[in-house]
């Protein structure tokens, strides 16, 4: 249903704001505003810290607070995300500190340049959530064709500018398609089926991975500056999805050693060329119009087999698909059209389905031998 919930969403917004358009075929958004004219390394991608305070849409507010369900016969859930803790909590929910997208010039003449500032996780929960629910109960009601915008206040606030960067709260996520690339110049690729159970957005369908919200590792004040960094974000969903690593939440004052394994390893394969990141832009997810950052790793066979040796089957977010295994050593699945077209549409997710119709569109520039 969420993929069908998904087609819905796309249409509606890409009639109403026709600069949008489909990234590939899929229900991944985006317009001229949101991606620099070609991919770019990831390392020309400058992001930068503002300390204010989150914009607050006033009528959006109230009309979230709306759709609350009830806490008992006389009040409602005060939030979204206290409604969602209350009665269907997923295993991993926490309101963790978040790194909130305050501007974005994607085609800024020294390069792409993002601004961030603080905010937190259920911010986007309040919000998101309650926005997707709402176009779920319009289509209930209305199953067979597009609801109204008047079913959907909550979506209609934002149907002309469904980005609002300055009028809402917007934590993107950074999702990275990982591809392993042999000495043949073929490719191939990795998706996570995300436990329904286990994540508190996008359960039971197929993401990209490693794919986790832009935030810090600590609590401690330093490392939330330097944790404004979408690399070490990466790297850091590297270690836990692929490797298993517990989550670093936030929780306490230590900050992450980034010159440790396997860390250092992959800022290893990224000097010596042997790692390639490239940055697509940005895509607007319809359903719950959450925003992701797009890149695109590309892992030489040998380099990927080394640090990815111990990869595991599952995470605490849910299961790796892999491919076969040769030697111990997960493979991946072959990056071809044919492969991706195999897929189930319905089960995944905007971004892994978008970032795939981009690997595709930009396979010789991904599979290219690194010396070119």
């Amino acid at each position: 249903r969420t993929g069908q919930l998904s087609e819905v969403a796309a249409d509606m917004h890409i009639a109403a704001r026709p600069a949008l358009e489909r990234i590939g075929g899929s229900t991944l958004l985006w317009d001229a505003t949101m991606r620099p004219p070609l991919p770019v390394p990831l390392s020309a991608v400058s992001v930068d810290w503002q300390d204010v305070e989150a914009p607050l849409h006033p009528r959006l507010h109230r009309l979230t607070q709306r759709r609350l369900p009830k806490e008992s016969k006389w009040r409602r859930y005060a939030r979204y995300s206290s409604a969602m803790g209350a009665l269907a909590r997923p295993r991993l929910f926490e309101d963790r500190p978040s790194f909130r997208l305050a501007r974005a010039d994607w085609l800024a003449p020294a390069g792409p340049r993002l601004v961030f500032g603080p905010g937190q996780y259920f911010d986007l929960v309040d919000q998101n959530e309650a926005v997707a629910h709402e176009l779920a109960a319009a289509t209930r009601k209305r199953p067979h064709g597009t609801p109204s915008w008047r079913r959907t206040p909550m979506r209609a606030v934002l149907r002309d500018d469904p980005l609002s960067l300055s009028q809402r709260v917007v934590l993107p996520s950074a999702g990275t398609l990982t591809v392993r690339r042999t000495s043949d110049g073929e490719g191939t690729f990795f998706l996570l089926l995300r436990d329904a159970g286990a994540v508190a957005t996008g359960g039971g369908v197929y993401g990209p991975i490693p794919a986790g919200m832009v935030q810090p590792a600590s609590m401690s004040p330093l490392a939330h500056r330097k944790d404004v960094d979408l690399w070490r974000t990466i790297m850091r969903e590297y270690n836990e999805e692929l490797l298993g690593a517990p989550e670093a939440t936030g929780a306490t004052g230590r900050e992450v050693d980034y010159e440790q394994p396997p860390y250092s390893l992959l800022n290893a394969a990224l000097a010596n060329g042997s790692l390639r990141v490239w940055c697509f832009g940005m895509g607007l997810e319809p359903l719950n119009l959450a925003v992701c950052l797009l890149t695109v790793a590309v892992f030489e066979a040998e380099t990927f087999d080394v640090i990815f040796a111990d990869a595991v089957d599952s995470n605490d977010e849910g299961f790796v698909i892999s491919g076969p295994r040769q030697h111990g050593v997960i493979t991946g699945l072959p990056l071809t059209a044919e492969s991706v077209d195999d897929l189930p549409r319905r089960r995944m997710s905007s971004p892994a389905a978008g970032l795939l119709q981009l690997a595709l569109q930009h396979r010789d520039l991904l599979l290219a031998p690194a010396s070119e």
